[in-house]
């Protein structure tokens, strides 16, 4: 089989990546629509929207590992064949337990995407620009997020059918399983030993630190993307589900450009002090805290006009801090552990709480009432855990600083 060209490393891997959010983001905008078909409460809703991310804790340090060990190229592309299939289950679900069972077959792309991807970029980008690489790599959260909220709402629209846009993410799917096993890549063996030595990274305290950090912030970040649309839809009396989505996926589009500055900003910072990063990442997380306090408080309280131009800021920032931790976590480790010291660290982010954010809003919102009013208190209490993750990014940044000379 013919390779391809390195320069379609990047744009594979943002396609592929994209999609792990591409059918969140659609499972927030079809939600209204799938509750009543099924007759789901908002705490049912919220397990489907956690339920890929509780999946997540048991299989991404599996996924992480195969990466390193099986190669990176086999591994994603076995991961972009099983999501495939899984968005045709989603589509195909009679009920809860088969929705649940779709959606934890989907986080298997997941689990091996954000590890692999991540490690594939850094051993082809030195230390110095790699803030950056990973930034435009991560975009494709915010990216996937916005083009599946647009995508979901006009095929909602279009068809009057939640199903429908989950069997359109068969096309991309199909194409990335063929595709990334042709790409090329400098993968370091995994060598003898690796699985013995993988536990031993959990010595690396940046590396936990990092993750509990990412996991307080991914709480909130996750319950953002999961309950944004139905947030507009239920404070705006008479506002389209179409018109609701297409709100959040201009908000979530505007987060694209959050990781490249917040990678570029974090590569400032960096050469500037030996903890520039953790410095970096506490100043994005006090600017998306003080952001996201004000477009909860706003929602439903000022006209659409108003809350759509905040609201476009507000994405930017949400977005900043997400390469940073993953380029953290790849400055302090050698690089035949690259797959698996992501796998790690997601392995604690999800662990943490980063799984249950979307869960925990929707079970809030049935204890806070329900409704707009209901939604908007519980989204609003989850943001404490954005001061724990300052905290916990200050108390590394002394690690940070030793470990990356020692990797």
């Amino acid at each position: 089989m013919k390779k391809l060209d390195s320069r379609y490393i990047l744009p594979v891997l943002i396609l592929i990546y994209s999609m792990n959010f591409m059918d969140r983001s659609v499972l927030s905008i079809v939600g209204d629509a799938l509750k009543a078909d099924l007759c789901l409460s908002d705490g049912e809703l919220g397990l489907l929207h956690s339920v890929l991310l509780i999946t997540l804790i048991f299989l991404i340090i599996p996924g992480a590992a195969l990466c390193d060990i099986l190669g990176r190229r086999r591994m994603l592309g076995i991961a972009a064949a099983l999501w495939t299939c899984a968005m045709a289950l989603t589509g195909t679900a009679s009920g809860l337990a088969h929705l649940i069972g779709a959606r934890a077959l989907g986080s298997i792309n997941e689990a091996s995407v954000g590890a692999g991807g991540n490690a594939w970029l850094a051993s082809y980008f030195p230390a110095e620009k790699r803030g950056k690489v990973i930034g435009i790599f991560q975009m494709s959260a915010p990216l996937g997020m916005a083009l599946g909220t647009l995508v979901g709402g006009v095929i909602l629209a279009l068809t009057g059918s939640w199903r429908a846009s989950f069997f359109l993410f068969l096309i991309p799917g199909v194409c990335c399983a063929v595709t990334i096993p042709r790409l090329p890549d400098r993968q370091v063996a995994a060598g003898q030993g690796y699985f013995r030595a993988l536990p031993g990274l959990l010595r690396i305290r940046t590396l936990v630190f990092c993750g509990l950090g990412a996991g307080f912030y991914c709480i909130v970040k996750f319950a953002y993307q999961a309950w944004l649309p139905v947030l507009i839809l239920r404070s705006y009396e008479g506002l389209s589900p179409w018109m609701a989505g297409a709100m959040a996926g201009a908000f979530l589009l505007m987060g694209v450009g959050g990781p490249i500055i917040g990678g570029a900003f974090s590569d400032w910072f960096n050469r500037r002090s030996p903890s520039g990063r953790t410095y970096a990442i506490i100043v994005c997380l006090g600017a998306v805290a003080a952001s996201k306090f004000a477009l909860y408080f706003m929602t439903g309280l000022v006209p659409l006009p108003v809350l759509f131009a905040y609201g476009l800021f507000d994405g930017l920032l949400t977005m900043m801090p997400l390469p940073i931790y993953f380029t953290i976590a790849q400055d302090v480790v050698e690089d035949r552990f690259r797959g698996g010291a992501c796998g790690l660290m997601g392995g604690i982010i999800y662990l943490t709480g980063g799984a249950w954010g979307p869960l925990l809003v929707g079970f809030l919102s049935d204890l806070f009432g329900g409704g707009a009013a209901g939604l908007r208190l519980a989204e609003l209490g989850l943001l404490a855990f954005l001061l724990l993750s300052m905290i916990v990014f200050a108390l590394s940044a002394k690690h940070y600083a030793r470990e990356r000379k020692q990797s």
